[in-house]
């Protein structure tokens, strides 16, 4: 059988019925973050129907990974193709439902449609009776919505990953924009934070032109002359220039008493070159010309940074890139774009702790986090082909 002929018939074995109907029962499961076994166990039900072999593997108590191993014949790359099995809150979205080409409700995109298309990839292969030359490892993690996530299903998959457990060449995200996203800006959420040196008393006693508060005006104005230096600045990446935005202003506890902690509290992002140790110290710096420029008396500047997530780039001649490229060709006749975002997932810590090539390709991003959470279900009919040749592709298919 030619190459052809093969990648036509294992696209043949992508069934779209069977595809909208596990992707609506996987949306009308709650999997919360923080009580995601349920979203677990029904990606456990999944694999098993292939009769492959699951592990569960504890990332906090009662909230598992889930881990998948297709063995491969000898001689090719490991793939991680990987996703989350948690979703934000279900709020408004539910329930689920399927509306002509769409299936609706939380988990839709994001992205319980890409753990259901890397399952049906895998399965296609089976049903060829198709071998892989190298390892496919199928993941699904837990804890990865912030906040009440605290990333303990990818933290606890980097660690098997480091203990040799499994030794991916690549990992294959099953989520984002219908694209290869290969780079993100670093992130993280700062604090700029001015102390008076007093106590907190009636206003009657102060003085308008003595009050902390007024210090806030310089340091506005110096986040203002930063943000004009980013956007100066050329760009070092894909996914764009550094920038940074404010989003919390606080100052004071009630309306007469002095106040004596002010701080400006939002998220800086940033490309290669960088680093979270250096836009703190950055930041530092600029909380500290607030003060002097302030003249208020006994005033202290501190800058802070948490949630910290450096940048990731994967280049455009890496082997999972060319092998998604050349796949998602074959499956709509284009080249998929190949972008960067300034949203930061999980591919920036697996591959900064791991030093592994990391990509996303999903259904889109154009719902998740909303009420009207959607995933088309030729999208996911799209992305699991691309995903099923994909793995063929990076891995090799043995004679």
């Amino acid at each position: 059988m030619s190459g052809g002929d093969l990648t036509d018939r294992v696209l043949g074995q992508i069934d779209r019925q069977a595809l909208a109907r596990d992707c609506l029962a996987y949306v009308s499961v709650p999997s919360e973050t923080g009580d995601e076994t349920p979203g677990a166990h029904f990606l456990v039900d999944m694999l098993r129907s292939g009769r492959w072999e699951v592990e569960l593997d504890e990332a906090a108590a009662g909230r598992p990974n889930v881990l998948t191993r297709i063995p491969g014949i000898v001689g090719g790359r490991t793939l991680l193709v990987n996703g989350h099995v948690d979703t934000i809150p279900i709020g408004k979205s539910w329930p689920a439902r399927r509306d002509g080409d769409w299936i609706w409700g939380r988990g839709a995109e994001d992205m319980k449609a890409g753990l259901v298309a890397m399952v049906h990839a895998a399965q296609a292969l089976h049903r060829m009776g198709i071998r892989l030359r190298g390892d496919l490892w199928l993941s699904g993690v837990v804890g990865h919505e912030t906040p009440v996530g605290r990333k303990e299903g990818p933290l606890r998959l980097i660690e098997r990953i480091k203990a040799g457990y499994i030794r991916p060449d690549a990992i294959l995200i099953c989520e984002g924009p219908c694209a290869i996203w290969r780079a993100s800006l670093g992130s993280a959420i700062f604090h700029l934070t001015l102390r008076a040196a007093r106590e907190p008393l009636h206003t009657l006693r102060v003085p308008y032109a003595e009050n902390p508060v007024r210090a806030l005006r310089y340091l506005l104005e110096e986040v203002d002359r930063l943000d004009s230096q980013l956007r100066e600045r050329p760009e070092r990446s894909l996914a764009g220039r550094d920038q940074l935005n404010v989003g919390i202003v606080t100052a004071g506890d009630y309306p007469n008493r002095l106040p004596t902690e002010l701080r400006v509290t939002g998220t800086r992002r940033w490309g290669p070159g960088s680093s979270a140790a250096a836009v703190r110290e950055e930041l530092q710096t600029l909380a500290e010309r607030a003060v002097v420029a302030s003249g208020i008396e006994g005033l202290s500047g501190e800058a802070t940074l948490e949630a910290n997530r450096e940048p990731f780039e994967t280049f455009a001649d890496d082997a999972l890139v060319a092998a998604l490229r050349r796949s998602g060709e074959r499956v709509s006749g284009a080249v998929p774009e190949e972008i960067g975002l300034a949203l930061v997932g999980d591919a920036s810590l697996y591959a900064n702790e791991l030093g592994v090539p990391c990509a996303y390709y999903g259904p889109g991003y154009e719902t998740a986090h909303s009420d009207n959470e959607r995933v088309s279900i030729d999208r996911l009919v799209h992305i699991a082909q691309v995903y099923a040749l994909t793995m063929m592709d990076f891995c090799g298919v043995a004679e």
